[in-house]
């Protein structure tokens, strides 16, 4: 039996003049949560959906989902009122939280610009996903994402047969 996931977030896409997107997350407590608006990015996939998908394939605890998962609260970024220990929570991971954010923005920029990197195939996966939504539509993944270790592949055969698989992706009009 699986266990089950410390977030389960939905994406909820809006298109216009500028597409946007927003999420809300259930912790496995019971706790609820919701991000604010953040632009797609690069016009592919949503900015905390990029982060997500590399903070799970390169196996970061220490990032935004991670933290938020164990009961993190952000002063900006959510709905949550900050807490004194989900700040304490934020403060003693700070280096690792701002390492994950250049990571995020690396590893997208990379994937975005035609570049290898072993997040590929699941940023591959979750555009795929995310072009299907309907205006007004939403996108369901996990925290984690079930991911098989990523492997750095050098060769564009070794790129090809990288698999970073979310777990659970459900997609609603």
């Amino acid at each position: 039996m699986e266990p089950r996931p410390l977030l389960t977030i939905t994406f909820h896409k809006s298109s216009g003049y500028r597409p946007l997107a927003w999420w809300s997350a259930r912790r496995r407590t019971g706790g609820t949560m919701q991000g604010g608006h953040m632009p797609i990015g690069h016009g592919v996939i949503p900015h905390d959906l990029a982060h997500l998908a590399t903070e799970a394939s390169l196996g970061i605890e220490d990032g935004f989902w991670g933290l938020l998962a164990r009961g993190a609260t952000f002063r900006h970024g959510t709905d949550r009122r900050p807490t004194r220990t989900g700040r304490a929570l934020i403060s003693t991971n700070r280096a690792g939280l701002h390492a994950a954010e250049q990571l995020g923005n690396l590893h997208h920029g990379l994937w975005v610009h035609g570049h290898p990197t072993p997040v590929a195939a699941t940023f591959d996966r979750l555009a795929e996903a995310w072009r299907g939504i309907p205006d007004g539509g939403t996108m369901t993944v996990t925290w984690p994402l079930a991911t098989t270790r990523p492997v750095v592949a050098t060769t564009p055969a070794q790129r090809a047969s990288t698999t970073i698989v979310p777990a659970a992706l459900s997609c609603q009009p």
